[in-house]
């Protein structure tokens, strides 16, 4: 963190605290920092007592007031902490794409073969919602005129540069002065409107940046490649990036999303898109001023030309006889007409092209395509390249969606449909033997009828399940069909384009794709829960016989698999859908590809860190060998989150560290809300974290064919992994699924049940209102131990697996850890997994974990899992250092090491804070007032919940 903006930011909190409230005020402020700075440097139980003292006697005001002054700090050290990284990425961070393909060109890779991987190319972030993001959208926007600000202040000196640092103290003042806490729930449309907000201002400039970039630094280092190869590559690069979306197609246990929401969700993406275009084409308009008085436009760009004064009435009073002989202008001007139409027609929920409007993004992007071929046909063609160009870009990668968005549900709401719809004569299809269900489903879908569907008698759940797909079903299909191709002629399309429909090919994600391809199916069982929810789609028309001997499909089917167990069993489900006669024409319609969702978060709180990343490693080997054998082409869909405990960590550092043969082009993650904001938050950042992205990808793709990359591990690498997994396992399970009275420890040494009661994101922190681990989803699981700072799930079990591997190794501990040690330094994957628990342990302070063990002082075996845990710690820890070779942790990576030292002070004062007034509203001390100072310590335990999220800078 650069320490003249440290400095600066932290005066003006002072000033400000000192303006609102007085230099008294300020003063005690400065010396609770103070106090902790120095329990920080050197822990002292006499010291740690001094800072409890005085905290305790502080009246509820006064902690509330800390609690946002401290709170305050944060968002302002972390918008300092993003200008120093974006500082050192522009100084550093330049050549990442020149630098791999020289490595690749050094390394002996043929310039063909880099060609073909880059065709292959596809790598797609997905924005998730999140039911624990902290922070108001607003106060976001506030963080992000103070980023910008403070850029402005490095650029300028005198008294430009005190009328920017007022600007900063006005709006570090608005934000004193705020509520800071939402005062409603946001709705999903409200996410929706955010991911808006991320893909408008960053991501639709950012795409393509990136790619061009891309292909930039491709065409540098392979300069001398053939013009074919270079023009191959020019066509892929801008495809090799794709945004999609969870936000408004999440249903999984939130009851809020429902069909008519999705498809509220799906017009309000296409507007901000069409808007956008719009806005695009002015500046074209004035830029593009010839006159075929002096150079003729292309045959073809006339002739579509004539096709829209024909078929645009409005457009001969839009131009007003004005500058006809500049035809670029006025085919501008009718791509602009088509736009307003195309708003016009979704607004009023008429059928595309029926007011003249584009049919869809293809037919704009071939009026596009006219203009810059007769531009380089007219000696133009520096005029076709920059915003022309761009334009078209975008095209390619947004179409008219601006998202590909995913709808996810639980298995057990399709099953509750299907079981209404489609029944077995001989009684419930659950009752029946595994493959006597897949028989029944089977005959269902190969059927050439799909089932009537009832009109009336249908559940609520049910009758939701069917409307999504309906929904789904009655979407456009482009142009082309699956494909993206384009035949025959359509209106409302000046270049020919059609909707006609096709099969048997992948789907297309550019301009040609569909808004909703993919369904994910959460907590995925095995084969019949994807069978149950392919025979749904069969019923509303998604899937049907082609009028041969196959299908056709507008639909991915993606499985998710999250427990341990159903990780174990994801090779065994593959297996019977690649022998399914039904699920084989599924695949063949969508051009033999399958994408699986593997989830970290949920096996990490089944089985703890190091057992599910055990079992992910293992899973992701035996699907794609299967998929290989089986003539398919299989992506992965990561479902990462920000914290360790829910897979997050470094993701091009995950991806290098992925399985060799498990990448193979694609791979797919998504993006939590809690982190959108740090990696996405501006387009520079945003910009970084796709290059890493890319890069990380295209390596891994080619990783067989670099000499100098590590080598697949060793079978008995994989069974010393296992071996780790297990003992890991039991030692978490034993503690958070088998202690009698844990989960009574649990909600009583965390802020879980004030954590339900914040406003944060749509969906529902638990899936039903049972009190046990089972029903709590991971995410609020993960934030309440990270708000501890004990964070549990993130490493626990993993020092007893590494004592239970050595105790079994022949030769004792110190052979069995040399061998362990082997690994980390060979085995990318087992590095990655360690350096992961080494950043997550530099985290954790028991110390300040003590303090919320002793909230739950007589609650059933609190002291003895606050024993196990600080046992299990030490045991880990040691294990981190054994087998990394360094004694301090995080001695690798000094600035990550530094940046913690200098905000762990301040996260502490909340902790200690936070634990303080948990006592009271629990104990009733101090609130002589009744209900009005319950609420007043509430409000003040919420400050201090997104404080410590956001020094921690994530929450679940």
């Amino acid at each position: 963190m650069n320490e003249e903006v440290k400095d600066f930011l932290l005066a003006a909190h002072r000033q400000i605290i000192t303006e609102q409230d007085g230099a008294a005020h300020a003063r005690w402020i400065a010396e609770i920092r103070e106090l902790a700075a120095r329990l920080r440097l050197r822990f002292a139980s006499a010291d740690e007592k001094k800072l409890v003292a005085r905290l305790r006697k502080m009246s509820i005001d006064d902690l509330h007031e800390a609690a946002r002054a401290f709170m305050l700090l944060f968002w302002l050290l972390n918008v300092a902490e993003e200008r120093h990284s974006e500082r050192q990425r522009a100084q550093h961070d330049r050549e990442r794409f020149h630098s791999l393909f020289e490595r690749l060109r050094k390394a002996g890779v043929p310039v063909e073969r880099v060609a073909e991987a880059i065709e292959s190319l596809r790598a797609t972030i997905v924005l998730t919602a999140h039911p624990t993001e902290a922070l108001r959208w607003s106060l976001r926007e506030t963080l992000d005129r103070i980023d910008a600000l403070l850029s402005a202040r490095e650029v300028t000196s005198g008294s430009r540069r005190r009328d920017v640092e007022e600007e900063i103290l006005a709006e570090i003042t608005g934000m004193y002065l705020s509520t800071n806490l939402r005062t409603r729930k946001p709705t999903p449309l409200d996410e929706v409107r955010y991911a808006i907000h991320v893909m408008g201002d960053v991501l639709v400039h950012a795409v393509p940046q990136v790619t061009a970039t891309f292909f930039a630094a491709f065409r540098d280092v392979y300069g001398d490649a053939s013009p074919a190869v270079l023009g191959r590559v020019a066509h892929a690069a801008p495809r090799s990036l794709r945004v999609g979306s969870w936000m408004g197609g999440d249903r999984d246990g939130n009851p809020f999303v429902t069909a008519r929401i999705t498809e509220k969700a799906v017009k309000q993406y296409r507007e901000a898109i069409l808007v956008h275009y719009r806005s695009r084409i002015q500046p074209l308009i004035e830029k593009l001023m010839l006159s075929d008085q002096r150079r003729p436009v292309s045959a073809a760009l006339e002739a579509s030309i004539a096709r829209d004064l024909k078929a645009l009435p409005d457009l001969e009073a839009r131009i007003d006889g004005r500058n006809t002989s500049e035809r670029y202008r006025v085919k501008l001007n009718a791509i602009a007409a088509r736009l307003d139409a195309r708003l016009r027609e979704d607004a009023e929920d008429r059928e595309p092209g029926s007011l003249g409007g584009y049919v869809d993004a293809s037919a704009m992007e071939a009026d596009l395509e006219l203009m810059r071929a007769s531009l380089v046909e007219s000696r133009a063609g520096r005029l076709a390249r920059g915003a022309l160009a761009a334009l078209i870009e975008e095209l390619d990668v947004f179409g008219f969606d601006l998202v590909a968005l995913d709808i996810r549900q639980n298995q057990s709401k399709h099953r509750q449909a299907r079981a209404e719809l489609i029944c077995p004569v001989d009684g419930p299809l659950e009752k029946l033997p595994l493959s006597k269900q897949r028989a029944f489903l089977e005959h269902i879908i190969l059927a050439q009828e799909p089932l009537p569907i009832p009109d009336t008698g249908l559940s609520d759940d049910a009758r939701e399940v069917l409307e999504t797909l309906q929904f789904v079903a009655r979407l456009p299909m482009p142009s082309g069909g699956p494909s993206g191709g384009s035949s025959g002629n359509a209106s409302g399309s000046a270049s020919g384009h059609t909707s006609g429909h096709t099969s048997g090919h992948a789907p297309s994600s550019g301009p040609g794709g569909r808004s909703i391809r993919d369904l994910v199916i959460s907590d995925t069982e095995n084969s019949v829960t994807v069978l149950e929810l392919l025979a749904l789609c069969r019923q509303v028309g998604l899937v049907r016989p082609d009028g041969k001997s196959g299908f056709e499909s507008d639909v991915n089917i993606v499985p998710l698999f999250e427990s341990i167990e159903s990780l174990s069993g994801a090779v065994e489900s593959m297996d019977r859908l690649y022998r399914s006669e039904a699920y084989r024409r599924q695949l063949a319609a969508r051009g033999m590809r399958q994408q699986v969702m593997i989830g970290y978060s949920d096996s990490m709180k089944d089985g703890g860190y190091l057992a599910a990343a055990a079992a992910l490693e293992k899973v992701q080997r035996e699907l794609a060998a299967q998929a290989k054998a089986e003539g398919v082409r299989l992506e992965f869909f990561h479902g990462r989150g920000g914290t360790i405990a829910r897979g997050g960590g470094p993701t091009h550092r995950a991806i290098l560290a992925q399985p060799t043969g498990t990448v193979n082009g694609r791979i797919k993650l998504t993006e939590q809300g809690e982190v959108i904001a740090s990696k996405y938050g501006t387009r520079s950042a945003a910009a970084y974290h796709l290059e890493l992205l890319l890069a990380a990808t295209l390596e891994a793709t080619l990783a067989p064919e670099i000499p100098d990359r590590a080598k697949e591990p060793s079978e008995s690498w994989r069974e010393a992994l296992a071996v780790l997994a297990e003992g890991s396992r039991k030692a978490y399970r034993a503690l958070v699924y088998e202690t009698e009275g844990f989960v009574d420890a649990f909600y009583a040494m965390t802020p879980i049940e004030e954590i339900s009661t914040l406003n944060l994101g749509s969906r529902p922190a638990r899936r039903t209102n049972t009190r046990a681990v089972q029903t709590l989803r991971a995410i609020p699981w993960t934030f309440s131990w990270n708000q501890t700072r004990i964070l549990l799930p993130s490493w626990y079990g993993a020092g007893s697996g590494v004592d239970a591997f050595c105790a079994a190794a022949p030769g004792g501990r110190d052979k069995a850890m040399a061998r362990l040690q082997t690994m980390y330094k060979r085995w990318p994957y087992f590095r990655s997994v360690i350096d992961n628990l080494e950043q997550v342990l530099a985290k954790t302070d028991l110390n300040v974990g003590k303090r919320y063990a002793e909230l739950a002082k007589g609650v059933g075996c609190t002291s003895e899992v606050f024993l196990r845990i600080e046992k299990e710690f030490n045991r880990t820890l040691r294990a981190v250092r054994d087998i990394s070779g360094e004694r301090m942790l995080l001695a690798r990576e000094p600035e990550l090491r530094e940046a913690l030292d200098q905000r762990t002070p301040y996260l502490d004062i909340l902790s200690y804070l936070q634990v303080e007034l948990l006592d009271r509203k629990r104990s009733g001390r101090g609130l002589e007032k009744g209900r009005k100072d319950l609420e007043r310590v509430e409000y003040a335990i919420q400050l201090t919940i997104n404080g410590i999220a956001a020094g921690l800078r994530n929450t679940g």
